[in-house]
């Protein structure tokens, strides 16, 4: 791990961001679809209130490759309260297990304090056990339960 830097991603990374996405959308059975990466990713390097919030572990090691990325976002709640938001965490499969997550999560966090939110939120999927026990480490506490209903497959009663 002592190759591995946390740095502000720029849009010098676009490429390489993309490419990670890919991979790890790609991992678990999706399709990849550049539209929504545009809109989740491209769209935040280039807004001046968002792209600090997108770190990256880059590998010194390995060519200065972009392992992993988090993506930490100010949001305001409908009572002026300001929150902030982890939205993803990607690390390459051969990278977890070694607390890059956790150095990347850490860095996020200081990256919220720095902006002065008063709590930070995350959503995780119940299967990702391992997400949960690092938030779980690092003082996050389950508050409420989000439910989904998937229209598209769920048949509809017309």
């Amino acid at each position: 791990m002592n190759s591995i830097k946390i740095e502000i991603a720029s849009p010098e990374n676009i490429d390489s961001l993309m490419n990670l996405t890919k991979e790890l959308v790609e991992g678990l059975g999706q399709a990849f679809e550049p539209k929504r990466f545009d809109w989740g990713i491209r769209r935040r390097l280039y807004d001046p209130l968002q792209r600090h919030g997108i770190l990256i572990a880059v590998d010194e090691d390995n060519e200065n490759e972009v392992v992993g990325m988090i993506i930490a976002e100010l949001r305001i709640d409908p009572f002026g309260s300001s929150e902030g938001y982890i939205k993803q965490v990607f690390l390459k499969e051969q990278y977890r297990g070694k607390g890059i997550g956790a150095l990347l999560l850490k860095k996020a966090i200081e990256h919220l304090k720095k902006i002065k939110v008063e709590k930070i939120k995350v959503n995780i999927k119940e299967k990702a056990q391992q997400a949960a026990n690092l938030y779980s480490k690092m003082n996050f506490k389950k508050v409420y339960e989000v439910l989904e209903l998937d229209l598209a497959k769920t048949p509809s009663d017309d």
